[in-house]
């Protein structure tokens, strides 16, 4: 019997004024780049969701703060008594005046943070001046959220940034309100699919990162997540692999349908394993099933680079 779903997470927007070179988004992006979706539809589906039992809502994009029919979505949703995220890359949210009127209606917000400086955000994004908007964005939603706000800076790792993730840790754990630290190895969909020789880190190498960040996380009483790892790659930190954490999830966004008309499709996720496959080595080991195993497209990117991945038990404190 399936798990029952209790996460709903609804694409609105089909703008961004970011370029990030590892947007998995990239394509949808540009197909369906003047068809937001509407404020009747999202209400219609906050409406129909939460009578089925769904209690937890995500609004993401394309950049969703750039939707103005976001302010509108999340008073409703927390009037039909849903728990509230977005995520965002702060460019709305560097506005003082918006991140005020919006906190009130959020429960959660994910920022996304690609460098310790400009230098290294702003040519992964491909967007100047978007590490001050982050900046600001991430003061902002300090300020506005206060205690209640629960807070989360996501950060895609690649071969730019892996080596500045201690730094990023250290400069939003100044920020009093951040809560949650969420290194994501990047999937290989949209932009990063083709170019993903250019980005994926060795997890030989990105291995050698993951204790030393965790200490630094403890230390700094925030909660350290890595996605898209396997979890005998982080060693000794198995247990901060995000697969563990994983809540079944349904995802709402604009589809094509036949003849030239668009509407919405509705996808089902249960584990966290989309493009991801298990080893020979992952048979024996007690985590298959709750770990997702590695991205197909590592193992053509990286052949023969698989001596980090050991199905031998890990141990979990969970």
């Amino acid at each position: 019997m399936a798990e029952e779903i209790k996460r709903l997470e609804i694409h609105i927007s089909y703008s961004c004024g970011n370029g990030c070179v590892f947007c998995s988004e990239k394509s949808r992006l540009k197909k369906f780049r003047a068809l937001n979706l509407t404020g009747p539809e999202i209400a219609r589906v906050l409406r129909a969701k939460r009578r089925a039992g769904f209690s937890h809502v995500t609004f993401t994009g394309g950049e969703p703060s750039l939707h103005d029919t976001l302010p509108a979505a999340l008073g409703m949703a927390k009037a039909f008594g849903y728990k509230t995220c977005v995520t965002t890359n702060g460019s709305g949210f560097a506005s003082g005046a918006f991140a005020r009127r919006i906190a009130p209606f959020l429960d959660e917000a994910i920022l996304s943070c690609h460098g310790a400086s400009a230098k290294t955000h702003d040519l992964l994004t491909g967007k100047k001046g978007s590490f001050a908007a982050f900046l600001a964005a991430l003061a902002n939603l300090s300020g506005a959220g206060g205690k209640r706000l629960y807070l989360m800076v996501n950060t895609v790792v690649t071969k730019k940034n892996v080596l500045q993730l201690p730094r990023i840790l250290r400069l939003i754990s100044g920020f009093g309100a951040v809560k949650h630290y969420l290194v994501s190895y990047p999937a290989p969909e949209g932009g990063a699919c083709a170019g993903y020789g250019d980005l994926a880190v060795d997890l030989n190498e990105f291995r050698g990162q993951v204790r030393g960040l965790s200490v630094l996380a403890l230390s700094s009483g925030i909660t350290l997540r890595f996605f898209g790892v396997p979890a005998c790659a982080l060693g000794e930190q198995a247990s901060a692999s995000n697969d563990f954490y994983y809540s079944p999830r349904l995802t709402v966004e604009r589809a094509a349908l036949p003849r030239g008309r668009y509407g919405l499709k509705e996808t089902a996720s249960y584990r966290p394993t989309r493009r991801r496959v298990y080893l020979k080595a992952c048979s024996p080991c007690r985590l298959r099933g709750s770990c997702g195993g590695i991205f197909r497209k590592y193992l053509r990117v990286f052949p023969g680079r698989t001596g980090v991945f050991r199905a031998a038990g890990v141990s979990l404190a969970l």
